[in-house]
């Protein structure tokens, strides 16, 4: 009502008093000094971002030495999914740079040969833990994770834990278990991981700093059919990595706590055939450029170059051109799978 009142008001006024040629100059320009203002801003945030990426990803100009996280002689990494993929490569590079490593999976065997593929990956003989934990079952005692991580500095958390298979049905063809699991996998496993890890991350950020991210996908940069639960996943952990971060600096204390939310693009896996080129690195190239990016600056940045500028190209583009670029992409690669109904 008051709004309405004020806008009456202001309309009697306008129509009670004849404008002459100075009062519209004036007007023209206000104008002219707001939409210069508004152009100037825009100038400066997009030539900011432009030095940040410059800095980001030009060679030898941003600092990616991850040698401060082993601050202490029991300075761990925890790697989440880490008997396949990335992050296996991950586990591996950390250990050949001098991390002790827990390795976190779901099945015994994959663990122990990931177990003594870590250790045979360097000379130097270091600790390598097993934590073994189904992601996607929805339910987890933090029990298991608190005991194996008494005791050491844990300053490195890779949330690596995550995926989806390619399913020929939309969202409401889904079954609860489906549903269930894919948000476990992707988005409540890592809260449940950052939950229980935060006061012990914490404790070790006053004595050295300490970095715990996530990964993220490409899949969240725009509406892929069929994806929607693990775009959704992404998003939202996207969200809680912000957040957690916030919360650290509101209270006074996120100085040495280095939370980030890592894009990720096509990278060629197990699950991910395509053969590695450009813009599709091998496992172990992307666990380097995940080493490389993990000071960056800003809450969230993408490893890999070909990930980023990507990443900035579906952003700007309109909502239905990407969506059309999705469907494109998803047809090309498994047309075949998506009729658009369950097969069973």
């Amino acid at each position: 009502m008051l709004i309405r009142e004020v806008i009456a008001a202001l309309k009697r006024a306008i129509k009670d008093r004849p404008l002459c040629i100075s009062t519209q100059m004036d007007a023209f320009t206000t104008a002219a000094y707001v939409l210069a203002a508004f152009t100037l801003l825009s100038l400066i945030g997009k030539l900011y971002r432009l030095l940040v990426f410059t800095y980001t990803y030009f060679p030898d100009i941003h600092n990616h030495n991850i040698n401060k996280y082993m601050w202490s002689e029991r300075s761990y990494a925890l790697v989440t999914g880490a008997t396949d993929g990335i992050g296996k490569a991950l586990a591996i590079e950390l250990y050949t740079r001098g991390f002790n490593v827990i390795i976190h999976g779901r099945n015994d065997a994959k663990l122990a040969a990931v177990c003594d593929e870590v250790r045979g990956s360097s000379a130097k003989e270091g600790d390598v833990r097993i934590w073994k934990e189904d992601a996607g079952v929805g339910r987890w005692d933090s029990k298991p994770l608190l005991d194996i991580t008494q005791g050491i500095d844990l300053t490195f958390v890779a949330l690596v834990n995550g995926g989806v298979d390619v399913v020929d049905y939309p969202f409401d063809g889904q079954t609860e278990d489906e549903v269930n699991h894919i948000m476990s996998l992707n988005f409540m496993f890592s809260v449940h991981v950052i939950r229980t890890l935060m006061p012990s991350l914490r404790l070790s950020a006053t004595r050295g700093p300490v970095t715990l991210f996530g990964l993220g996908s490409v899949v969240a940069l725009a509406p892929f059919p069929h994806f929607a639960l693990y775009g959704a996943g992404k998003r939202a952990l996207e969200f809680v990595l912000w957040t957690v971060a916030a919360d650290e600096r509101f209270h006074g204390r996120g100085q040495n706590l280095n939370i980030k939310y890592i894009q990720v693009g096509n990278v060629h896996t197990a699950s991910n055939p395509a053969p590695p080129d450009w813009q599709t690195p091998t496992s172990a190239a992307f666990a380097k450029d995940i080493l490389r990016r993990i000071d960056a600056p800003w809450r969230w940045a993408a490893a890999n170059f070909v990930h980023a500028v990507t990443a900035w190209f579906m952003g700007i583009l309109p909502e239905n051109v990407a969506e059309r670029m999705a469907q494109h992409f998803l047809k090309e690669k498994w047309g075949e799978k998506l009729t658009g109904k369950r097969s069973d």
